[in-house]
């Protein structure tokens, strides 16, 4: 990091989720301003408890003076929007007119937003709504740059099926359609090299793909050797995989209608053509060859015992 920017005002949303838990541990105590936006008291408190020195933030994405007031004074916002969010396309809108505005002040110099592989599939609303969002930004006037990851390779449950004496994995899909995966460890890593290099990456879309594509029946393959013990391979109905994949995202309670579509749709698509990319993009931005398949397992089980 060069010493004009260790002085710049970071901003990261969603920072109590799953990326940004791989991701700020690679940012903190480099960057002295690193400011963190969470939607509840409880991430709030627990993330000060983990990074006392980084600005903790409570704010509601869906109020544009919200987005105003986090964006102030903000030089680099790595956005990650809301998953199946009903609103996840205005609260983009929201983020990158916050930007704007305060690009017109002189400090702000880089909107970085966490799409998807392929946003251009839109059967899958939570791809379309990211879509748009890309659109809105690459004619905002911002210099941008836009990360399009795959499908995370940590939502496999080892640790549950390793406790088990006879494990059952229950698919969402149809396990013999091919993905592409993503480690989390690998999108942190480059999420941490954009924001670090910053001019190298303005005006890029980057697809992150760890693995070419591998079904569901491989990666259950991979976890079974490496536990020791054979993982019995099922496929639940569709209803109840809608219902068990929100329950997974949101922990129950009333789900918004339109966040029911979004996953009814996602897994309809899921079940035939599945969500496959190439990992040569990732290799040159992380600078190494991402993370196998078997390599992640590996280090998943070894966890997993500690």
């Amino acid at each position: 990091m060069s010493p004009d920017t260790i002085n710049d005002l970071l901003l990261l949303t969603c920072a109590s989720g799953k990326q940004c838990s791989h991701l700020i541990p690679l940012l903190y105590g480099k960057w002295k301003r690193l400011r963190l936006v969470v939607n509840s008291s409880s991430s709030e408190k627990r993330l000060k408890e983990l990074y006392p020195d980084a600005e903790i933030i409570r704010a509601n994405l869906e109020d544009v003076n919200e987005t105003r007031r986090i964006m102030s004074g903000v030089t680099t916002v790595l956005h990650i929007g809301p998953s199946f969010h009903p609103h996840e396309t205005e609260i983009g809108y929201f983020m990158i007119d916050a930007a704007v505005e305060e690009s017109k002040k002189g400090s702000f110099k880089h909107f970085i937003y966490l799409s998807v592989l392929n946003a251009q599939f839109r059967k899958m609303m939570n791809h379309d709504c990211k879509r748009y969002v890309e659109e809105y930004l690459m004619e905002s006037g911002l210099n941008w740059t836009i990360l399009q990851p795959t499908h995370f390779m940590d939502l496999f449950p080892v640790p549950m099926l390793m406790s088990q004496d006879d494990p059952i994995y229950r698919a969402n899909w149809d396990p013999t359609i091919p993905f592409s995966f993503i480690a989390l460890t690998d999108l942190a890593q480059a999420q941490a090299a954009v924001i670090e290099q910053r001019e190298k990456h303005y005006l890029a879309q980057y697809p992150l793909v760890s693995t070419g594509p591998i079904p569901y029946t491989e990666f259950v393959r991979a976890v079974s050797e490496a536990i020791g013990k054979n993982i019995k391979l099922e496929q639940r109905p569709y209803e109840e995989a809608v219902d068990s994949m929100l329950k997974m995202l949101f922990g129950g309670g009333d789900i918004h209608p339109t966040t029911r579509d979004m996953a009814q749709r996602m897994l309809l698509f899921y079940n035939y053509r599945g969500l496959c990319g190439n990992p040569n993009v990732l290799e040159w931005v992380i600078g190494r060859k991402p993370t196998t398949l078997e390599e992640w397992v590996k280090k998943k089980v070894q966890a997993a015992k500690e």
